[in-house]
């Protein structure tokens, strides 16, 4: 009767310390807290390049989609990319929302140096501007992902 009641005791012990671990361990995050101002940020960058390339695809052709009309566009959002870059290294367990910006980053550095080789049908810029809409769904699918787990808490 007594090591029956020790047995008992003990998966006692083992069930609250079993509670006391699951508690303890629900408030482990392996990716960052959503961030209203790369959410934000992002999305304004998005909507400069939509319009980037509805522009791109209606004057291709003419001397107005030469590279240099355009050095103002390509300052400004590489500035902008180095200020969300340097935000989300600033940001926690940030990983993938780093990897996420650097694809970005990599693909505004390709669009700039064919820009500069000069683009002569729309068709060379649809794919491009396919690429690009993928990586922002990308992003802004982990903000709203992370935004929406944000409020479920």
């Amino acid at each position: 009767m007594n090591q029956t009641r020790y047995v008992s005791q003990a998966r006692l012990t083992m069930l609250s310390l079993f509670i006391v671990l699951l508690t303890a361990c629900s408030g482990i995050r392996l990716i960052s807290e959503y961030d209203d101002i790369t959410d934000k940020k992002v999305t304004e960058l998005q909507d400069k390049f939509a319009k980037h390339f509805v522009t791109l695809e209606r004057i291709i052709g003419t001397k107005e989609a030469a590279y240099e009309n355009f050095i103002p566009f390509y300052d400004d959002v590489k500035s902008e990319m180095r200020t969300l870059t340097i935000r989300a290294n600033a940001i926690d367990k940030n990983d993938i929302v780093i990897k996420q910006l650097k694809f970005l980053d990599q693909n505004i550095a390709d669009l700039e140096s064919l820009h500069k080789l000069g683009f002569s049908k729309t068709s060379e810029i649809i794919p491009i501007r396919n690429a690009f809409e993928s990586a922002f769904t990308s992003i802004i699918k982990l903000q709203m992902a992370l935004k929406w787990g944000e409020k479920s808490n």
